[in-house]
C-alpha cells in the first residue's frame, strides 16, 4: 500500500521539482512575481488595448503601485479531453482564479529592498489528470491548490523577500516564508507563468519527474538565497531549504514543516552571450532528509496485522542539467525571438521510482511581426521509471516507462484575454493503457 501510495502523491509534489530547475530568459522579470497577473502599469481607457479588462480604476490603481501596493487578479479556464486511450475517455474543464498582492516596503515606508507578497487562489471543477494517466500530467495550471476534483480557496504563498546590491551585475535576494512552489518556477522562468501562458504539461516545463520523492507538497516553508544576474534578471546561483509537509490547503506550524526532514537544494548558471542572444548551462542538485521506504523487493515483509510492510528507508538525491540558447531575436522588438531549452536528471534506483528523466522544448514569442505577443511551443520529453520500483509492483500493477510530446499556439485576443490551442500525445505508465491523445483549450483573463 506505501508503495502504491507513492504513485497517488505524484501529482501533489510534482510542482517543486519544477520550481528548482526552471531557466529563464526575460530581463527585467522580478524573482517570484508573475508580471502579467500582477502589474498592470498602462493608464489606457481603451477596453481593446488597454493590459487589464477593468483598466485603471480611475486611476486608483497607478496610485497604488506609485505607493507599494499592487493587486493581480487573474482568472484560467482549462478545457481538455482523452480523446482516446489514457485510462479514461473524458472531457474535463476547470478553472483557477488567482489573487496576488505585493507590497513594496520601499515604496510604501522608505525601507528599500523588502517585499511581501501574499498568493491565494480559488480553484473549481475537474482536471484530465487522473483520465490521461497518474505520471503524464497534462494540466499543470490546476494543480493548486490541489488537483483532482477539488473547490475551494487557499491561500498558497506567503513570503517576505530582501533584495540588495551584492557587486558588479549581481542582486541579492533572501526570500522566506510559505513558499508557492510554482511561484518559484515563474521566478525562475517568467515564461512558464504558472502552467497558464505557455506548456501546460508538467513533464514540458522542466526535467523533474525523478525529483518527485524528496518532497510531498505544493506549498511548503522555507527559505531561498540567489544572486540576479542583473543584465538578464534571472537568478544564478542558490541554495533552497524547504520542510517537506504540503500547506497548500491548510496553515500548519513552520516548525512542524521540518519534523520529517528537510529538502536541500542548490544551483549555478554559467551564462554567455552568442551574437547577443542569451545561452547558459546549468547545474542543479539536491536531495531529501526525509526518510523514504525502499523500493527494493527483498526489503518487505508480510507482517502480523499490517500487512506488507518495508523493513528499509532511503534518502533521495538528484542532479540535473539544463542547456539553454536564445537562437532568434528581432533586432527592433526583443520581445520577439525563439529559443530552445534540454534538460536531463538522473537520480538512484532507490528510493524514487523515476530515475531518469530527458525533456527538449521550442518556443518562438511573436512569429510573426503582425503579432508581436502570440507565442507557440513544441516539446518532447521521457521518464525511466525505477527497475526496483516497477519490479516490486509489477504483480498488481504492471509499468512502463512513459514520454509524450506538446504543442501549443497562444492567441492573443486583447493585451489582457489570451486564448490557446493545445494539443498532448503522450504514453502512460499503464502498460494496459493505449498512447493517449489529448486536446484542450486555455482562456486566461487578467482583470
Amino acid at each position: 500500500m506505501k508503495t502504491m501510495n507513492r504513485i497517488s502523491s505524484l501529482v501533489s509534489c510534482v510542482a517543486l521539482m519544477a520550481a528548482c530547475f526552471a531557466p529563464s530568459s526575460h530581463a527585467g522579470d522580478v524573482y517570484g512575481k508573475d508580471t502579467l497577473a500582477l502589474a498592470p502599469l498602462s493608464t489606457d481607457d481603451n477596453i481593446w488595448t488597454r493590459d487589464t479588462l477593468t483598466g485603471d480604476w480611475d486611476g486608483l490603481r497607478t496610485d497604488l503601485v506609485d505607493n507599494g501596493i499592487t493587486f493581480g487578479l487573474r482568472y484560467s479556464g482549462y478545457g481538455q479531453r482523452v480523446a482516446s486511450g489514457g485510462v479514461n475517455v473524458a472531457s474535463q474543464y476547470g478553472g483557477t482564479m488567482d489573487y496576488r498582492l505585493n507590497v513594496d516596503a520601499g515604496k510604501l515606508a522608505g525601507i528599500q529592498g523588502l517585499t511581501f507578497d501574499v498568493h491565494a487562489r480559488s480553484r473549481h471543477g475537474s482536471d484530465s489528470n487522473a483520465d490521461a494517466g497518474a505520471l503524464v500530467l497534462p494540466n499543470g495550471g490546476l494543480l493548486m491548490p490541489s488537483p483532482g476534483d477539488y473547490s475551494g480557496t487557499d491561500v498558497t504563498g506567503f513570503t517576505a523577500s530582501y533584495m540588495f546590491p551584492l557587486y558588479e551585475g549581481h542582486l541579492g535576494v533572501v526570500t522566506v516564508g510559505m513558499l508557492d512552489v510554482i511561484d518559484l518556477v515563474t521566478g525562475f522562468f517568467p515564461n512558464v507563468g504558472y502552467g497558464q501562458e505557455g506548456f501546460q504539461n508538467v513533464n514540458s516545463l522542466a526535467s523533474n519527474m525523478p525529483w518527485f520523492g524528496a518532497v510531498q507538497g505544493l506549498s511548503l516553508y522555507g527559505g531561498i538565497a540567489m544572486t540576479i544576474n542583473e543584465k538578464y534578471g534571472i537568478p544564478q546561483s542558490g541554495l533552497l531549504a524547504a520542510g517537506t509537509v504540503n500547506e497548500s490547503t491548510s496553515w500548519g506550524s513552520p516548525s512542524d514543516a521540518f519534523e520529517q526532514g528537510s529538502f536541500v537544494a542548490g544551483f549555478h548558471r554559467f551564462i554567455w552571450d552568442i551574437d547577443d542572444n542569451m545561452g547558459y548551462f546549468m547545474v542543479f542538485a539536491g536531495g531529501s532528509t526525509k526518510d523514504q521506504a525502499s523500493n527494493d523487493p527483498h526489503d518487505f515483509v508480510v507482517t502480523p496485522g499490517q500487512g506488507i510492510t518495508s523493513t528499509q528507508s532511503e534518502n533521495p538525491w538528484d542532479v540535473a542539467l539544463y542547456l539553454y540558447q536564445d537562437f532568434w531575436k528581432d533586432s527592433s522588438n526583443p520581445n520577439r525571438k525563439a529559443n530552445f531549452m534540454l534538460g536531463a536528471t538522473v537520480g538512484p534506483d532507490n528510493p524514487q521510482f523515476a530515475q531518469w528523466n530527458l525533456m527538449a522544448n521550442v518556443e518562438v514569442f511573436g512569429l510573426c511581426e503582425s503579432r508581436p505577443n502570440d507565442r507557440m511551443g513544441l516539446c518532447g520529453w521521457w521518464n525511466g521509471l525505477s527497475d526496483q520500483f516497477t519490479e516490486l509492483v509489477a504483480p498488481i500493477a504492471p509499468l512502463r516507462n512513459t514520454w509524450g510530446f506538446e504543442m501549443y499556439y497562444n492567441y492573443e485576443i486583447t493585451p489582457w484575454a489570451h486564448l490557446t490551442a493545445d494539443l498532448q500525445l503522450a504514453q502512460n505508465q499503464n502498460q494496459g493503457d493505449d498512447f493517449a491523445v489529448i486536446p484542450g483549450v486555455r482562456m486566461v483573463i487578467d482583470f
